[in-house]
């Protein structure tokens, strides 16, 4: 259920952070690195009801230019965060200056009329275009209490000048992450409340990869080894290693089929067939390919063509296997194909550095947005559209700490409490406000939503939750 946004930051930090005893809001607040400053904490002790709470909570916002995680500063290891090309500088951070200097997004009127336009969804077919939701009916409820937070645990709200944003970061020794799919495969979609009723241990969800209308992945997405998803693109991803580590890139997919000493490439995986195409379906796509009858589909298991389908599509996906599918003059290529014979796919991952070559989980989405402690925006240099490059919108965000812990972070947009965020000042949030050293930008628009503990703590600016393909999750270790 979805709730006023202002009332439930408001009361969401005080349940989390203060105590039901809690008395006095200076001696609550320990310093200014609590998630939200004494004077807010003094705000919601004071408010006598909640519509006091909502004439306040605009001031509820977050100490400019401090540290949320001082307490981590003595731990054994430090993230080592990535260089920006060419530049042989220290990541400076903005909590080390004592006055830090005011940054160009804090100011309430736009740089550039453009910027307050209303952009479509990244892609418009995801659903039904999103109305601006300047009128929110109040709720008559009162905001959910999601569960105590664990150790390790970090909950941020950053409300300043019409923009609204939320955080979870959370400790990597503690926890770490793990992406998933909606209905458990490829075909089909489901809000990010019913891909988390499917888990018991989930303690925070975000959206991730942009999709298509069917669910197919438009961006590469590797799942525990196996390539579950392809992009046209080389573009910004992540890279989770097995001991839980985070890599920072731009990656690209090659796939080739091997038969009979020939090597053809593929087209696409999981997704639907084009013309003149070869599609990989593997177990993650459905239990079928959904194929119409034109082309040929080649069943495979261990490496040895099992069944062959010509002139008929659909053909079942083997759990152990895959199905090669061609259409129009990419059939040619298979014409003396015949069951018995071997058969081999090789798929790669590919990244300049081979940083991502240990990955086990590689989720592929951009542009980049933060490097170095620094802003480093890649809209351009990795060709996206313009409705995601351009303006302001709701987004979502994946990055690390300095110390390498987890951020999921949106910001609401396309509403009158929050006008969202071009990508330039998405950045300097993230860095300056939840202190990422690296992150990317995640699908956004109508998909922007984050969950903690099975509550939805932003304001999705469909109105209501979109359905998405694929989130990230972050569990216990």
């Amino acid at each position: 259920m979805l709730f006023n946004r202002k009332i439930f930051a408001a009361v969401f930090a005080a349940y989390v952070f203060l105590s039901p005893a809690a008395t006095n809001a200076e001696s609550t607040a320990q310093n200014l690195n609590d998630v939200v400053n004494s004077d807010a904490v003094a705000i919601l002790n004071d408010a006598e009801n909640l519509n006091d709470v909502e004439k306040t909570s605009t001031q509820v916002n977050l100490a400019v230019g401090q540290p949320p995680y001082e307490s981590r500063k003595k731990r054994r290891t430090v993230y080592e965060p990535s260089t920006p090309p060419n530049e042989n500088v220290q990541p400076s951070y903005p909590w080390q200056e004592p006055n830090p200097s005011p940054y160009p997004w804090q100011d309430p009127e736009p740089s550039y009329p453009w910027q307050d336009e209303n952009p479509e969804p990244s892609y418009p077919w995801q659903d039904e275009p999103s109305t601006p939701n300047e009128n929110p009916t109040p709720s008559n409820e009162p905001p959910a209490t999601p569960r105590q937070e664990g150790e390790g645990l970090e909950f941020l709200v950053y409300n300043q000048n019409g923009v609204m944003a939320f955080a979870l970061i959370a400790a990597h020794e503690n926890y770490k992450v793990v992406p998933v799919l909606a209905n458990n495969q490829i075909k089909g979609r489901e809000t990010l409340s019913q891909i988390t009723g499917g888990y018991s241990n989930d303690v925070a969800m975000i959206d991730a990869n942009y999709f298509e209308r069917d669910g197919s992945i438009a961006g590469i997405l590797e799942i525990n080894d196996v390539i579950v998803g392809r992009g046209d693109y080389k573009r910004s991803a992540i890279g989770i290693n097995p001991d839980g580590s985070i890599v920072f890139g731009q990656v690209s997919y090659y796939g080739e089929v091997i038969l009979n000493g020939e090597n053809y490439t593929i087209n696409g995986v999981n997704c639907e067939r084009p013309a003149n195409s070869i599609i990989l379906y593997n177990n993650h796509y459905g239990t079928s390919t959904d194929t119409n009858d034109s082309g040929i589909e080649i069943t495979v298991r261990n490496n040895v063509v099992t069944n062959i389908q010509r002139g008929k599509g659909n053909s079942p996906i083997p759990y152990d296997g895959f199905v090669i599918s061609a259409h129009g003059n990419a059939v040619n290529n298979f014409a003396n194909v015949g069951v018995g014979d071997s058969l081999y796919v090789q798929e790669m991952a590919i990244d300049d550095n081979g940083n991502f070559d240990n990955a086990i989980h590689i989720i592929g989405a951009g542009p980049r947005l933060v490097m170095g402690g620094q802003v480093y925006v890649t809209a351009d240099e990795e060709n996206f559209p313009s409705d995601i490059r351009v303006g302001r919108a709701p987004r979502a965000a994946f990055g690390v700490t300095i110390y390498g812990d987890y951020i999921f972070a949106v910001v609401d947009g396309r509403q009158s409490h929050s006008r969202g965020c071009t990508l330039y000042e998405w950045a300097e949030i993230l860095v300056n406000q939840f202190g990422a050293v690296d992150a990317i930008n995640l699908d956004g628009g109508g998909s922007a939503e984050l969950i903690v503990h099975d509550s939805v703590v932003n304001s999705p600016s469909d109105g209501k939750e979109r359905p998405v393909a694929s989130a990230l999750m972050i569990v216990p270790r």
